[in-house]
């Protein structure tokens, strides 16, 4: 089966060290983005990366948040300018060199 075939869980991914292609570390996967492809398969399209994985879990990082306005501008404050999405073609998971999780 070709590697794009791969079937991962999301348990597969999160908590995993991620690098960008020039081996850059850029944080721990925290969260993933997948959408519906041509033929109506569920494919990975990004994953959420942040140095501090427990504010991503808050859920009040979230552009969508609009509630409760203290724990949305704390969260906007300490936890969004850590988060990242990268597409999933520009990130290695768990070795600089390369490898995916």
């Amino acid at each position: 089966m070709p590697s794009d075939d791969r079937v991962l869980t999301t348990a597969d991914l999160i908590g995993q060290p991620a690098y960008d292609l020039s081996g850059e570390y850029v944080g721990r996967v925290a969260d993933v983005t997948v959408a519906r492809d041509g033929d109506g398969r569920w494919r990975l399209r990004e994953v959420v990366v942040t140095a501090r994985l427990w504010g991503r879990l808050l859920g009040y990082e979230r552009p969508e948040q609009t509630g409760p306005w203290l724990l949305v501008v704390l969260a906007r404050w300490l936890v969004r300018r850590h988060v990242r999405r990268l597409p999933w073609s520009a990130v290695r998971l768990g070795d600089p060199t390369g490898t995916r999780g």
